[in-house]
């Protein structure tokens, strides 16, 4: 693939390991713009295509929502600044399912009524 090629949605999808649908689903939405069009009206992608797909892919994959890729791939939030605010919110989360897991085996293991249930999670809740 050189600079100068342009690509359609057919060769962009399999180059990226996305579906068609999911690259016109992107185009549609502003994250990947076609770089023209063909004689017959298809969308054609440059090879820039390529690597912000590849961004988007990788940074669903970590969990983040759209609007926030698109803000990322646009250049409005730093790409370093959104992976640290993640990562904290990551480990907000992790520290509150230790917490229910901590819960768990422990009316798992006592075999607690459900008042004790009850209490056992209302303590972690004050923890939290």
């Amino acid at each position: 693939m050189d600079g100068d090629t342009l690509y359609s949605i057919g060769e962009l999808a399999k180059r990226t390991g996305l579906t068609v649908k999911t690259v016109r689903f992107y185009s549609d939405r502003g994250i990947v713009v076609p770089a023209g069009r063909s004689p017959a009206g298809y969308r054609l992608y440059s090879i820039d295509a390529v690597a912000r797909l590849d961004l988007v892919r990788t940074l669903r994959e970590l969990g983040l929502d759209l609007p926030t890729i698109r803000r990322v791939v646009d250049r409005e939030l730093s790409l370093p600044e959104v992976a640290a605010a993640h990562a904290e919110a990551l480990a907000v989360q992790i520290r509150v399912l230790g917490l229910r897991r901590a819960v768990l085996t422990a009316v798992a293991e006592r075999g607690s009524t459900p008042e004790e249930t009850e209490l056992m999670h209302r303590l972690a809740q004050l923890s939290e």
